[in-house]
């Protein structure tokens, strides 16, 4: 069950970078290859709470996650 917290409309190229919420909130970027640094796109945009995973969902937005619970199957 996700949580939308922050609509951002992040533009993204999977392709060549791997996107994270570090744990100062900020949204960064980062190459894939490992070349380059780490980059901030957004500073400070959400404040994280125990208990939950923060990620950028499809639409480039901040979403949530409860931690350690598994996705129920289908019926």
């Amino acid at each position: 069950m996700t949580e939308k917290i922050k609509k951002l409309d992040l533009p993204r190229d999977h392709k060549q970078f791997l996107y994270f919420i570090d744990g100062e909130g900020s949204v960064c970027s980062k190459p894939k290859k490992g070349e380059g640094e780490t980059r901030v796109l957004v500073q400070h945009a959400v404040t994280r709470e125990q208990g939950y995973l923060y990620f950028l969902d499809k639409e480039g937005d901040i979403s949530r996650s409860p931690r350690g619970q598994k996705p129920r199957k289908a019926a």
